[in-house]
């Protein structure tokens, strides 16, 4: 089995750490150091207000630019202030990292559907049982996408209307 590398973009601490501890239990993955601790620590402060998350845009993309990793987690909210501009700029700038989202329960879906028509591989809630964290890192490592059932329905719905 191939070792397939892992990042974390998200700003709350808590969350960032729980994932972490999931994924290292995981045989043939390796989670990469905390991508948000790049120049400036913003990972212990308070989740960042939108202005704050737009600067650090560029900051993260050269962070992951530098890391390369195979599948990176990013928080939906982040991920879609600036209409999307994060994965964007990911997709343009770090073409064979793979952006899995990481939502609440009560996530918008149209939000999820453009998140994924920009770029996002996939979504899991943060709520997810450990075990679907990492199978959603092997599944979207083979290039196949995350997301569920009900969900692929809106999206097939999209396509066809």
């Amino acid at each position: 089995m191939q070792m397939v590398t892992v990042a974390i973009a998200d700003t709350d601490h808590g969350r960032r750490t729980r994932l972490e501890q999931f994924l290292q239990g995981g045989r043939g993955i390796r989670v990469l150091p905390n991508v948000m601790s790049a120049g400036s620590d913003i990972s212990n402060g308070p989740q960042l207000e939108p202005p704050a998350a737009v600067i650090a845009v560029d900051e993260v993309v050269a962070r992951i630019s530098q890391l390369k990793p195979r599948i990176l987690f990013v928080n939906l909210d982040q991920s879609t202030y600036g209409d999307f501009a994060l994965l964007e700029a990911l997709h343009r700038e770090c073409p064979e990292t793979l952006v899995l989202l990481l939502a609440d329960k009560a996530a918008q879906e149209e939000q999820i559907i453009q998140a994924l028509a920009n770029g996002a591989r996939g979504c899991l809630s943060h709520e997810s049982d450990p075990f679907y964290f990492l199978k959603a890192v092997r599944v979207v490592d083979r290039g196949e996408i995350w997301v569920t059932r009900k969900m692929l329905g809106k999206i097939m719905d999209k396509v066809l209307h």
